[in-house]
């Protein structure tokens, strides 16, 4: 039975990949992760049905079993931590941040453009708030992050002096580090926008990075591609655990 499902989820695993790819494009990081899975959910489909798997003392079974439930467990609780964060989106905030994603040409990717709409539903109520746009330029693009959110927001109507560019931050460590740079104030009120599969890990480096009174606001993840962000994230926090 286990040796089925390991390898339903094997096909799984390629159809996936092949709908990431699709709807983002080769160059998805972490899209890699869906084939590697694949190729590893049918070797254990085989392994599970071997006669040297089958001969193995049952100590043996019951240890990778534990290990197995264990390993899941740790996955589980990381995230649930991730899909309770709450969002506020009706917060009132000095200045807004919002971090970047890819951009192609000048065009944000389906991800930004999530957190676009969402920095200028919460820019179109709030009127008095500033906004920090911060991402580099990456591969594949013509124009950083920063500034491509720029543009989107004041074809959008909001006005250019509402609208800080932060264009060197590759990280999310560098986004909040660099965006701090931009406030006059000493303990600002701030909401940061990232997609809501990232909210947990923007806040506790918020506050790692010395952000007191700050709030989370998620942008919706593209149905498309909701599992790979939040199996990304998983991997994302559990790195993040090392440093």
């Amino acid at each position: 039975m286990i040796s089925f499902i390991l390898f339903l989820l094997s096909v799984f695993c390629i159809i996936y990949y092949g709908i990431v790819i699709a709807y983002s494009g080769l160059h998805t990081a972490f899209v890699g992760f869906w084939l590697f899975s694949a190729v590893l959910s049918a070797l254990a489909a085989v392994i599970l049905q071997s006669s040297f798997y089958l001969s193995l003392p049952f100590i043996i079974h019951l240890i990778i079993k534990i290990v197995t439930v264990i390993i899941l467990a740790f996955f589980l609780i990381i995230l649930l931590k991730i899909i309770s964060t709450s969002s506020y989106p009706d917060e009132d905030a000095d200045y807004l941040i919002v971090l970047g994603a890819i951009v192609r040409g000048e065009k944000p990717s389906n991800a930004l453009r999530e957190r676009i709409q969402t920095a200028y539903n919460y820019l179109s109520t709030h009127k008095n708030t500033i906004a920090v746009l911060t991402g580099y330029r990456n591969s594949h693009a013509k124009i950083s992050q920063g500034k491509c959110m720029q543009n989107e927001l004041r074809k959008m109507g909001i006005p250019a002096y509402r609208l800080l560019v932060e264009d060197h931050a590759h990280t999310t460590e560098e986004n909040l580090k660099f965006s701090r740079d931009f406030m006059t104030q000493l303990d600002p009120e701030v909401c940061i926008i990232s997609s809501d599969f990232h909210l947990y890990r923007t806040m506790k480096t918020a506050k790692k990075y010395g952000f007191k009174n700050v709030k989370g606001i998620g942008a919706k993840t593209p149905a498309p591609i909701l599992i790979h962000c939040y199996i990304r994230e998983i991997f994302a926090i559990i790195k993040s655990y090392t440093h």
